[in-house]
């Protein structure tokens, strides 16, 4: 853990493609999926992050299915878990809020203050 790397964490991709994700179920109307931000806010354990990730893909699914959103992978699953492993579940648990939570690079504001995606 001395070795950490925080840019490397932050940006690593599959950090990226799952931060992404749930920016999109955090901030869409259409989902509005604040516990699962709230469940991983919470998690201190290897363990109960996998298993506030498993409830958060599921309730993903849905959305995404209906709404014809892509998914993160399988191998950025490995790899977020992977990185789990070598970091620990608070560094990583902050690098998916943080990337749910900043603007994203398509985001735009409008002048009635109004973000469009």
């Amino acid at each position: 853990m001395s070795n950490m790397k925080l840019g490397e964490i932050f940006g690593n991709k599959a950090i990226e493609d799952f931060g992404t994700a749930l920016r999109k179920a955090v901030r869409d109307e259409r989902s509005q999926d604040y516990a699962s931000l709230i469940e991983l806010e919470y998690v201190e354990k290897p363990e109960e992050f996998a298993e506030a990730v498993k409830k958060f893909l599921r309730r993903y699914d849905s959305y995404a299915k209906k709404y014809k959103i892509i998914r993160p992978s399988d191998d950025s699953l490995i790899e977020m878990m992977k990185l789990v492993d070598l970091y620990g579940v608070r560094v990583i648990r902050a690098a998916l809020i943080a990337h749910a939570l900043v603007k994203a690079p398509t985001e735009e504001v409008t002048q009635g203050g109004e973000i469009n995606e």
